[in-house]
């Protein structure tokens, strides 16, 4: 009798490996090589071939992680269509599921987290956009128990690849049960810098009791108010969006301005003494144009904008970083008509405290040059100040 059962125990093992099964069943970790995983959101059948072919051999049901098979055929940068299979490990052993709308690229964890929506969310009966209930939640403190982070089934080269990728929450909600949201706007994901100081608005704005654009908000006239704090994300490529959070009469409210905002910002009606030539400019942006100077002398300042300060000279209103001034022509330079030798070896820079170079060593070819002016670092160093056939620049000697 014990001869008969142990000739069939192979036999009913062969027979349940032949049943179709749906198992819940842990990731096994593979430390050997990184793995890419999947999450399975709908009941998915497994295969011992390519394409399927006769009966499942058993399901995955949601929501698992399965990882990719050792050695499977996968190309993140090849399209994926309906037809395409994926071989991942499973307690059967490698099989084959099909890559459709029940699985995404992405990573599944349970887990009890308190978060705050600042929005209005949509809320969806799985994690997929077809199943919206038609119902939301209203900005408020929530639980989720589960979080579901995805990415695109293959990479494109475009800015708006950030479509395809995103977070699903699920949640416990009292009338509805466990339903799943889609990305939210959460104030923990809010990553703003403290700043203080005062912000000149040119345009009317809008402001919102957080950083999100839902109702109405309250208008904000141009002028001036006082900003607490900044935040800049970058929800895809090229493009940054900046929120301030300002201190107003009836309270502390969000902007995301639509117009120039000058931030670090006075209004000043004050003499400014330029000690050396400074470099002027029609805008707040730094350019190495070295031709354009006001003359040492007392001017009047109209306003300031974090290192740029506003002076009325006899050409109008021009813009000057009084910061960098001293660095691109400090005190103490004197005219001179002197030969300094270059040779490979000679480095050339735009301004000679600065540090911003103009040629590096190979550029020039050993010769003499002509200097017209000199400064002496307050370390000792002599610098030489040359007119080359791309302008004028400084060299150190």
């Amino acid at each position: 009798m014990r001869k008969a059962m142990r000739k069939l125990a192979p036999v009913w093992a062969a027979m349940l490996l032949m049943l179709p099964v749906t198992v819940n069943y842990p990731v096994a970790a593979y430390a050997e090589e990184p793995q890419r995983s999947f999450v399975i959101i709908g009941e998915t059948d497994l295969y011992a071939r390519e394409g399927g072919g006769g009966r499942s051999l058993g399901s995955i049901s949601p929501y698992q992680n399965v990882l990719l098979a050792p050695g499977a055929p996968f190309n993140l940068f090849d399209e994926r269509k309906p037809e395409e299979w994926l071989k991942v490990r499973t307690w059967l052993g490698d099989r084959w599921i099909r890559d459709d709308e029940r699985v995404l690229y992405g990573t599944y964890e349970e887990r009890k987290k308190t978060h705050t929506l600042i929005g209005t969310t949509r809320l969806f009966d799985r994690p997929d956009a077809r199943t919206d209930t038609g119902q939301s939640l209203a900005p408020q403190e929530i639980v989720t128990i589960a979080e579901l982070r995805y990415g695109p089934k293959y990479v494109i080269k475009s800015p708006r690849a950030h479509v395809q990728s995103g977070i699903w929450y699920q949640v416990e909600t009292t009338w509805m049960g466990p339903k799943w949201i889609h990305s939210p706007a959460l104030m923990e994901n809010v990553y703003a810098k403290s700043v203080d100081y005062d912000l000149k608005l040119t345009g009317a704005e809008t402001a919102y009791e957080v950083p999100y654009e839902e109702g109405k908000g309250e208008t904000l006239e141009p002028g001036v108010v006082h900003a607490l704090a900044k935040w800049q994300y970058s929800p895809y490529a090229f493009t940054v969006i900046t929120w301030y959070k300002v201190q107003l009469p009836q309270g502390e409210r969000w902007i995301k301005p639509k117009n120039e905002v000058l931030e670090d910002y006075k209004a000043l009606n004050e003499p400014v003494k330029l000690t050396t030539k400074t470099r002027y400019f029609e805008e707040r942006m730094p350019s190495y144009d070295r031709n354009v100077w006001l003359e040492p002398g007392a001017y009047k300042a109209v306003q300031n904008v974090g290192e740029w300060t506003q002076l009325e000279t006899p050409a109008g209103l021009k813009w000057v970083n009084l910061k960098r001034a001293l660095l691109e022509r400090p005190e103490g330079i004197v005219p001179i008509e002197e030969a300094v030798k270059l040779t490979a070896e000679t480095q050339t820079y735009r301004f000679p405290a600065t540090g911003e170079m103009a040629h590096l060593k190979g550029f020039f070819s050993p010769q003499e040059v002509q200097a017209f002016e000199k400064w002496t670092s307050p370390e000792g160093a002599v610098w030489y100040h040359i007119k080359t056939f791309s302008g004028t620049e400084w060299v150190k000697q």
